[in-house]
């Protein structure tokens, strides 16, 4: 088994990102978000993902639709079916290579304690991996000022599954940041006020951080401009992939060009932008 293998199936079975971190690169993370701490004998990290369509999110740019297409196709279904499919077909095709992989959903929620630890110096479960960590660390992208995952492929459109493996392969690159330029359009999006920039702290992999904004949970949890609470299954998060502060980067990042899926028309219609087509 190779890392070119690895990554060519994950693309039969539906993946649109696949990248492979080094574990040795991980054993000094934290032991309750470690995933060492679930496999101590894997050798790779392998984080694969799946883009949200951008349609999923049009129906909230315009004030239309908040309840049909993106909760469906951009989160729940997303996640439960084509993006679950997809890990376990891979993690099937890996245990018939010869080698385990512990499959993962992408969580973006906070430790909660449900035990007390097997043996002195593990753990308490349950152990809750910080994707953003491992997706920068296998050379898929980076945390934008706003606190949401970039890639260069999709900007903030993309959810994410983990497979902790024992296959000793080849290892990406961690990513070094240069997606975000900070230009602020997240926080000044914001309808309540909830990311504050002057407060920002570095995150990421260690040696690859970049600042991402403070953010004011209790008043994400009231917005009403494209974010939800997660239910308990989902440790009661907030969902911001089509909140205003994540569609204000999709249309920064679009604007600069620097994103590899490329669109005929421009994500957000504004009256500067119809001017330009009617002249073109």
């Amino acid at each position: 088994m190779t890392s070119q293998s690895i990554k060519e199936a994950a693309r039969r079975f539906g993946a649109d990102l696949v990248g492979i971190a080094d574990a040795e690169l991980l054993r000094d993370l934290p032991a309750d978000e470690n995933p060492l701490s679930i496999f101590p004998q894997a050798k790779a990290v392998i984080v694969v993902g799946r883009k949200v369509l951008r349609g999923a999110l049009r129906g909230v740019e315009e004030g239309a639709d908040f309840d049909n297409a993106f909760p469906t196709f951009g989160f729940y279904s997303h996640e439960d079916n084509f993006l679950a499919k997809t890990t376990y077909d891979l993690s099937i095709w890996m245990e018939g290579q010869g080698f385990e992989a512990v499959p993962l959903f992408a969580y973006d929620g906070g430790k909660q304690a449900v035990g007390v630890p097997v043996a002195p110096g593990k753990p308490a479960p349950n152990v809750m991996v910080k994707y953003r960590i491992l997706a920068q660390a296998a050379g898929l992208g980076e945390t934008g000022l706003n606190g949401l995952f970039l890639t260069p492929e999709f900007g903030p459109r993309q959810r994410f599954a983990i497979l902790v493996a024992d296959a000793p392969v080849e290892a990406d690159s961690p990513f070094k940041p240069r997606l975000c330029d900070d230009c602020g359009a997240c926080v000044a999006a914001c309808p309540l006020e909830a990311l504050d920039a002057a407060s920002a702290k570095p995150f990421g992999f260690a040696g690859c951080e970049r600042a991402a904004a403070a953010r004011n949970d209790a008043r994400c949890r009231r917005c009403k401009a494209g974010a939800f609470q997660t239910n308990e299954g989902r440790f009661n998060a907030v969902e911001r992939m089509a909140a205003a502060c994540s569609r204000a980067c999709v249309a920064a990042l679009e604007a600069r060009g620097i994103l590899g899926e490329r669109f005929d028309n421009p994500f957000r219609v504004t009256a500067e932008s119809t001017q330009t087509e009617a002249t073109a």
